[in-house]
């Protein structure tokens, strides 16, 4: 074991010495400043909140903070802005059962140094929590997750719009906001790129109670970018401004519900742990530890996530890109191929967080919610990640740094290089019929570039069928041996361009 962990600290070594060599210290994917001003515990929100602590009242208004993070010395007077949301499982640090949970994390504050480090500016945010992890009725477990996440999607939109009304104080680019999670944070990440519409919050059944009501009344809680709801709730965001984000990433935590994504959802960069205990790697139910009650049916990690989302075209730019760099090169050997995903082996068969590390002695002597509850917290922690150390925290959270960062240069225009035909000819394609049975017709308007390729999904993104070297604007597709349901067919043409677009079987 301790000679696969040399090997492991020699590679990142080795790979942000030839990383940093092959890029030049370039702003955005080196690290290029030598100091971070950082501001802490600001009030970007406020909102009302489940109370954790007690039923009467059951709902409180909480203050929302941040730390926020800028290289000291930049003369830039627009910055990319990168937010960042912690793990925790919705519920404080040592409550959760775990030492971490809020943006004053190790690994966050770590993350949040190497990012500001390459030029951007970092706001690491906590967000609202609360949910009862002692149930063991899993529709309500559900439910109260569901709208933990949901909340929390809000809160971040919010925490973009404070940054965007005070911009010039904190010298943000608007245009190129950034959202990273970790963990439970990764979940809030990869819902807030995907989840555009009503339908997609009200109307999944798993996300239904038993009388097929939304679990999620928009109505009532307000919409998915924390506008509008009934104020006992929900305090609704400034219509005027907005809380839109341009990118995601992700390292562990997962999607509750891989139907969200479309050709309308934010470029994602995934990195996950495939031997990951708490949210799957690919697609899988997400279970409480503590209580075995399954809370989401079907959710999808990184290892799901990421193909689906190159397949619909929401990747093309970054994809296009030749990434030369031994970060780079591993991920694509260790995946087969598929670009933008980062799986971090482990030999042990249920780690999920190797970026994460705290003070044991500290941990294990915080009584505050009880008697013995942080050195509880403290041995459950080390069962998901035995061989912690800040040491080996920090070489994951460089490998994570050196993995986001050039996918984020170049999604934004700052490496130039290789670009991809973005013209968006998603209108120009046609399917018929459509719900089909035993045939579709796949036309590309003859206005565009010849079809070059066709692939055809599940919703949990796996190909199904796959027809390249086509150099025609029209092809038939047989779908007779397709089982009824939906899936995605995605035509990429030849000169570049890409186009996605759902396919019914009856």
């Amino acid at each position: 074991m301790k000679k696969n962990l040399l090997n492991l600290f020699t590679l990142l070594a080795f790979s942000a010495i030839c990383f940093s060599a092959s890029a030049q210290n370039k702003r955005f994917v080196d690290e290029v400043f030598a100091n971070v001003l950082k501001t802490t515990n600001i009030e970007y929100d406020s909102n009302r909140a489940i109370n954790i602590f007690a039923s009467n009242p059951p709902i409180i208004t909480v203050k929302l903070r941040c730390d926020i993070y800028q290289p000291e010395g930049d003369t830039l007077m627009k910055r990319p802005l990168i937010v960042l949301a912690s793990t925790g499982s919705y519920l404080p640090a040592i409550i959760n059962q775990q030492p971490t949970g809020n943006k004053d994390d190790s690994s966050i504050v770590e993350l949040a140094n190497r990012l500001t480090k390459r030029g951007y500016v970092v706001m690491a945010v906590n967000y609202r929590l609360g949910w009862n992890p002692n149930t063991t009725i899993p529709a309500q477990a559900t439910e109260q997750l569901i709208k933990a996440t949901y909340r929390a999607i809000q809160d971040v939109r919010n925490a973009i719009r404070y940054m965007r009304v005070n911009a010039e104080t904190y010298k943000i680019d608007t245009s190129k906001i950034i959202v990273g999670g970790q963990g439970t944070g990764g979940y809030i990440a990869l819902g807030l790129a995907a989840v555009d519409k009503r339908s997609e919050i009200e109307g999944r059944v798993k996300f239904q109670r038993g009388d097929f009501t939304p679990m999620v009344n928009v109505d009532t809680l307000g919409d998915w970018n924390g506008i509008g709801g009934d104020p006992f709730f929900n305090y609704g965001g400034e219509t005027t401004v907005s809380g839109n984000a341009h990118m995601v990433f992700n390292y562990g935590g997962a999607m509750g519900d891989s139907t969200w994504m479309d050709a309308s959802t934010l470029p994602i960069v995934g990195m996950h742990c495939p031997t990951d205990y708490f949210a799957p790697f690919k697609s899988g139910n997400v279970i409480v530890p503590t209580t075995g009650v399954t809370v989401i049916n079907s959710a999808s990690g990184a290892g799901s996530v990421i193909p689906f989302a190159n397949s619909l075209g929401i990747n093309n730019k970054i994809n296009a890109f030749d990434f030369k760099d031994p970060i780079s090169m591993r991920a694509m050997a260790i995946t087969g191929g598929i670009k933008n995903l980062y799986p971090f082996e482990s030999s042990f068969p249920a780690e999920g967080s190797p970026w994460e590390w705290w003070d044991r002695p500290l941990v294990q002597a915080n009584n505050t919610y009880g008697l013995g509850t942080g050195r509880n917290a403290d041995s459950l922690a080390m069962k998901t990640n035995p061989f912690m150390s800040a040491a080996r925290g920090k070489a994951y959270v460089d490998t994570i740094a050196q993995f986001i960062s050039p996918r984020i240069a170049v999604q934004f225009g700052f490496l130039g290089g290789t670009s991809v035909n973005e013209v968006n000819v998603s209108s120009f394609l046609g399917l018929f019929p459509n719900p089909a049975k035993e045939n579709v017709t796949i036309s590309m308007d003859k206005t565009q570039a010849n079809i070059s390729e066709i692939n055809l999904f599940d919703i949990t993104g796996k190909v199904l069928v796959s027809n390249s070297n086509i150099t025609a604007h029209e092809f038939v597709l047989n779908t007779e041996n397709l089982t009824k349901g939906i899936y995605l067919v995605n035509v990429k043409l030849a000169n570049g361009a890409s186009a996605t677009k759902r396919l019914a079987i009856q």
